[in-house]
């Protein structure tokens, strides 16, 4: 016993760290392969990191200065960031754990930071490269998800599997287009006689898609940062101030002229988002970049969603970050917040995220502008204002801002038209140099010059888009209505053909173009660090396409591009875009409605479906003019924009609505972060009723809402002072009368949008307290917390009360309604009690991308049943088990008041088909239930029409569903890359047959 008494004494937690740090600390000096990843063109970098338990038998720090490393105790007042670990094992763990999983730690609250967390992705790496052969042992040995088989399927329930599903896209229903008045040309709207096996083209650059792992690609990154090098950030190089619309112009316009051009093998587009002709992954050090910082050297071999990366591009990286560790909104946000509450809660994950740490990019532009008046009449538009003699000054200087990224616009198309020119050249196949001089005509034209040809259209869209997302980051920027905008060209086309034949190969040529372009649009992921797969996983960068609907006079909008793009998406069945489609129930035809339930069939997941009434009811609050409501599009996942006209930010916050329910249970702390979070709103014995319970629920939500309004509007004026688009408000209706940037009001219309998560679990929560608690009496709030806090183990009677008991919210029940709609009326007026930085309101959605398998990992058991780390229902879904009839799912959902959900919602269905029954019967049953859900004022619909056993069987042979696509809550994804716990939750959503 002496002995481990002056064990104890001797190696206590602080001295052991200290021990440790100092190994770390000497290694940093001596090795010279990490030391000199401690100097970056600017010099060496000068920093230092606090190390720290919180119970405080830790504290100590790293001190970086010169090329040197020592450790130092105290942790020093002014540290630049520091870790805190819950407990003395999470952090002796830090060390021996790869970056990744480090991530992971502090997604669960086992590891909190506190400061830069730029420098703490430095020292992250710097750990890891000193441990490596450790971590790469602990990488190979670590726990594989086992798979499930075919063996885990009851007898009898065996799965339709890949061929069946691949079956589906074989067969095809045919109609007429005698009902929709837009269609001019196809006689067949269903397109029945193409198929994938008549583009092989298309074949071999879907193949590649789908075989491809993204790769990391510094050109953006390294052309940004080596115009601010030469040219400053804040201040000019002759020391006056720069204005930063024009700064941003010149230096994204470097950024384009930079470009490398790329004529892809087999495609019929010029131009790539990365260097990478297939997929790359581009880097954006003012938002978002450093984070991949730690993962530099384990990207390639992490378990989900690795990428590739040279060592060309580790080195051009860890250089360049450097120069943004300071210089990226989060930070200045760090600095410019007199009270950090807003930015620390956010960085606990647990409550909200501000999606505007990332990116702006959540809107549609005004694509006709460009289309039609091309950058030559776009820039004699800009010189037009610049004649006004009333301008300002900052007027004046934003202008030229926007010219500058037409130059590098125009100067990037030029460059994919000689990179066609020279592939040309070189192609031994006749038919191909033709194509490839073709493309270089129509490159020399657009977007410089007006488009005429869906050729030209298209590829003036594409070269355009690339600029858009080289000033914005990659996520949620949508492509609005592509019917609409394509229409025109297709009939220009139609009309310069003959004959019946001409008409049929005009139309091929029609469905081939769109499948490249829609190819096209799939060759960039957004980058993500490990931890965004456990947030966002499985997400592409989320471009929607919106179709159908009426057009903005109120007319069908239905037309033969509807018809070709849907074909388009049923062929290729591809995770993005992502594919919406509007629909009027009094203007739309039911062969429409028809087609869009078979391609729901045949891709098993898309497009998403919206009524156009019900989002006419939501936004009318607004007061838009007819015309312009009339013309709204989806953005990213399911929200409603008006297209070119509206800045909406419409994902700018994720909402945990059941952050606050933990919260009002704990007086205000929260569980997994074991502090006090919120205010006090009383002990449990204080709450006398349920309306007093149910109010302090609303306090600890409001409490969270206004850290995070205070947080984005931090964050929104940062962006309008460190990253303006002046490319996006060139095409945004408003931006250039005003001569103002869209990040600072430009828009005609400005709001920003938030999603709420949890809508579902939080209503059978609070709907359980209230029914056994004080209606029925058959037991105390502190009895049923006890039961929730052991997860039912000790009271396991209680959760059978709730199951047995409580009338959920899709089970029929009108209370259930009633609570659900107090919920998002509180909500909606919540948010809409705020004013966003650009003068506009916040807008009340409920969809949840994939935080509702995140948020449900990081949340304790609930009142609901729901146990601890369980997901969440995705969107407003009901819980799988609330009724065993999915008309009382329809029913409750259609029930909700569209007025209090302005940023709409996704209603998530699993539907699977009777084994034998026909395609008609399965379509004709879809588009039932479709029309009725509409005819109840349902807002939006969105289908998985694959049964559970093979997502099972899909999880046990991945390698034989590459492109099964599913839908998660507004985006598709590709089922095999989704991580554990939501390819569970898709399995264990509630499955329904389709009754005839």
């Amino acid at each position: 016993m002496p002995v481990l008494s002056f064990a104890r004494r001797v190696f206590t937690p602080n001295r052991l760290t200290r021990w440790v740090l100092t190994v770390l600390a000497l290694g940093f000096r001596v090795l010279p392969h990490v030391r000199n990843k401690l100097k970056s063109p600017e010099g060496w970098m000068d920093f230092s990191v606090g190390v720290a338990t919180e119970n405080g038998s830790v504290a100590q720090a790293l001190v970086f200065q010169g090329g040197q490393c020592r450790v130092v105790t105290p942790i020093p007042a002014r540290v630049d960031a520091c870790l805190t670990a819950r407990d003395e094992k999470s952090l002796a763990e830090l060390v021996l754990l790869p970056p990744s999983e480090v991530m992971v730690m502090m997604l669960k609250n086992r590891i909190r930071t506190s400061g830069n967390l730029a420098y703490i992705q430095l020292v992250n790496r710097l750990v890891a490269l000193l441990a490596a052969p450790l971590q790469e042992r602990i990488l190979g040995n670590a726990s594989v998800v086992s798979k499930l088989s075919l063996t885990d399927t009851p007898a009898g329930d065996r799965p339709e599997g890949y061929a069946g599903l691949a079956r589906r896209a074989r067969h095809h229903l045919t109609a007429d287009a005698e009902d929709d008045p837009g269609v001019r040309h196809l006689k067949d709207p269903y397109l029945s006689r193409w198929d994938l096996g008549a583009f092989p083209r298309i074949e071999a650059l879907l193949a590649r898609h789908l075989k491809a792992r993204p790769r990391i690609c510094p050109e953006r990154a390294e052309a940004l940062t080596a115009w601010h090098r030469k040219n400053g950030y804040e201040t000019k190089p002759d020391g006056t101030a720069w204005h930063p619309v024009e700064r941003q112009g010149l230096a994204l316009a470097h950024v384009l002229k930079s470009k490398k051009p790329v004529v892809a093998t087999h495609q019929l587009l010029a131009g790539t988002t990365t260097s990478d002709p297939v997929c790359g992954v581009a880097i954006y050090p003012d938002t978002h970049g450093t984070s991949l910082w730690s993962e530099l050297d384990t990207v390639h071999r992490r378990e989900l969603n690795p990428y590739d990366i040279s060592p060309y591009a580790k080195k051009a990286l860890h250089d360049l970050f450097p120069f943004w560790i300071h210089r990226n909104v989060r930070e200045q946000a760090r600095s410019r917040l007199k009270d950090l509450t807003p930015l620390e809660i956010d960085e606990k994950w647990v409550a909200y995220f501000c999606w505007k740490s990332v990116g702006v990019s959540h809107t549609a532009p005004d694509f006709p502008a460009i289309l039609s008046h091309g950058t030559t009449g776009l820039r004699e538009k800009i010189k037009e204002r610049q004649r006004d003699p009333g301008l300002t000054q900052g007027q004046s200087h934003t202008l030229r801002g926007m010219s500058r990224m037409l130059d590098g616009l125009d100067a990037y198309a030029d460059a994919l038209s000689r990179e066609a020119v020279r592939c040309a050249a070189e192609d031994p196949n006749p038919a191909r140099e033709k194509e490839l001089t073709d493309l270089a005509r129509v490159c020399a034209k657009v977007p410089r010059h007006a488009a005429v040809t869906l050729h030209e259209a298209l590829q003036c869209l594409w070269t355009t888009w690339i600029a858009l997302n080289m000033e914005n980051t990659d996520t949620g920027l949508s492509m609005g209505r592509l019917d609409r905008l394509l229409q025109p060209f297709f009939l220009s086309d139609m009309a310069q053909c003959t004959s019946r034949e001409e008409r049929n190969a005009t139309i091929e040529k029609a469905l081939e173009l769109c499948c490249a372009f829609f190819l096209r649009l799939t060759d960039h992921m957004p980058m993500s660090p490990d931890i965004g797969n456990h947030l966002f996983g499985g997400s592409p960068p989320d471009q929607a396409v919106t179709l159908g609907g009426v057009t903005p006079q109120g007319e069908d909008g239905v037309c033969d591009m509807t018809y070709i793009l849907l074909k388009v998406t049923e062929m290729l069945s591809i995770h993005d875009p992502n594919v919406n489609a509007r629909i009027h129930p009094e203007k739309n035809s039911v062969t429409y409605i028809k087609r869009l339930c078979e391609v729901n069939y045949t891709t098993g997941a898309t497009p998403s479906l919206h009524n156009d009434l019900a989002v006419a009811a939501s936004l009318a609050k607004h007061g838009y003019p007819e015309e312009h409501a009339n013309d709204w599009c989806a953005i990213g996942c399911v929200e409603p924009t008006l297209t070119g006209r509206h800045a909406g930010h419409t994902g700018s916050i994720l909402m945990n609505l059941v952050a606050g329910l933990e919260m009002a249970l704990n007086n205000g702390v929260h569980p997994l972060i074991g502090t006090r979070l919120g205010p006090r709103t009383g002990s449990l014995k204080h709450f006398t009723d349920f309306e007093a319970f149910f109010t302090a629920w609303k306090t600890q939500q409001r409490f969270l809402i206004e850290n995070a309004v205070t947080l984005n509007n931090t964050y929104a004026a940062l962006h309008a002072e460190m990253r303006p688009t002046p490319l996006l408000s060139i095409l945004m209706d408003g931006c250039l009368a005003a001569a103002t940037d869209i990040t600072q009001g430009g828009a005609r219309y400005n709001s920003s949008g938030t999603s709420n998560i949890g809508l579902a679990d939080v209503t059978d929560s609070l709907l359980a307290v209230k029914k056994l608690v004080f209606d029925d009496k058959r037991l105390t709030l502190s009895a049923f917390k006890e039961a929730v806090d052991t997860r039912f183990t000790q009271a396991p009677h209680i959760r059978e009360l709730v199951r047995n008991h409580v009338p959920l919210f899709g089970s029929g029940s009108d209370e259930a309604i009633f609570l659900c709609n107090e919920i998002t009326r509180f909500l909606s007026t919540t948010y809409h009690g705020f004013t966003n930085h650009r003068g506009g309101p916040y807008t009340c959605g409920f969809w949840s991308m994939s935080q509702h398998v995140a948020y449900g990992a990081l949340s304790g058991t609930l009142p609901s049943g729901r146990l601890a780390g369980k997901a969440f229902t995705p969107g407003l879904t009901p819980e799988p088990h609330a009724s065993a009839n999915y008309l009382d799912f329809i029913f409750d959902v259609a029930r909700l008041d569209p007025t209090h959900m302005d940023n709409n919602i996704a209603f998530n269905v699993k539907l699977v088909p009777k084994p034998g029954e026909s395609r008609q019967k399965i379509v004709d049953t879809m588009a039932a239930y479709v029309t009725a859900y509409l005819g109840l004022g349902g807002m939006q619909m969105q289908f998985n029409v694959v049964d559970s056993s093979t997502l099972k069987d899909a999880m046990a042979r991945p390698e034989h569903y590459p492109n099964l696509i599913v839908r998660i809550s507004g985006y598709n994804a590709y089922f095999v890359r989704l991580n554990h716990a939501q390819q569970i939750e898709l399995i264990e959503r509630a499955e329904y047959g389709m009754a005839g």
